[in-house]
């Protein structure tokens, strides 16, 4: 288990445990490349990484355009995502893959803001 709200959870071993079996899940559905992609994207928002590319940019590896665009505008953008947004996703990956993309996404968003705070720290 890794990463910084692996590390806040590291108190509460059954948690943690539970935390990690569904983290990897969702990156097992995707795979290891499109996971690294994602997690990439948003954290590129975060500025912890590369500046982001526009949301028009072709993707890098193997990772749909649409995908990267919509990881992208989670963690700031997540209210003005659309259905339509949502639709070319899925019509990209498919609606199963959808839905691990969606938490994966969702937990590189919370895990980049643990780290920006030190979560750890701050549940020591």
């Amino acid at each position: 288990m890794n990463g910084p709200v692996a590390s806040a959870l590291a108190g509460s071993p059954v948690l943690g445990a539970k935390f990690e079996a569904f983290r990897s899940a969702a990156h097992d559905a995707l795979g290891e490349e499109f996971t690294a992609q994602i997690r990439h994207a948003v954290a590129q928002v975060h500025g912890m990484g590369e500046t982001p590319p526009p949301s028009n940019a072709p993707p890098s590896g193997n990772a749909p355009a649409a995908a990267l665009a919509y990881a992208r505008r989670i963690p700031f953008e997540h209210t003005a995502i659309t259905d339509a947004d949502a639709a070319a996703v899925i019509a990209e990956i498919g609606e199963a893959r959808f839905v691990a993309f969606s938490v994966v996404a969702a937990l590189a968003d919370a895990e980049c803001r643990a780290q920006k705070v030190d979560l750890a720290g701050l549940t020591a």
